[in-house]
């Protein structure tokens, strides 16, 4: 098998896959798996921001201790 037929044997397979799974949920389980998603990714992001957050403060407080002894 030559290059080109590698790549059109793998977008060929990569194109049936996607159309397998669109097709294999209705339009409101589509939506629900979604939701489901942006809750996780919003969970995750919110306790990183809020880690970094909590860091940032207490690295601040140890310098303003460390400077007033």
């Amino acid at each position: 098998m030559n290059n080109i037929e590698k790549y059109t044997t793998g977008t060929a397979y990569g194109a049936s896959a996607t159309t397998f799974l669109c097709g294999a949920l209705s339009l409101s389980e589509w939506a629900l798996v979604t939701g489901i998603i942006c809750s996780v990714l919003t969970v995750g992001l919110n306790w990183y921001y809020r880690h970094k957050e909590y860091c940032f403060k207490t690295k601040h407080e140890k310098i303003i201790t460390i400077k007033r002894t």
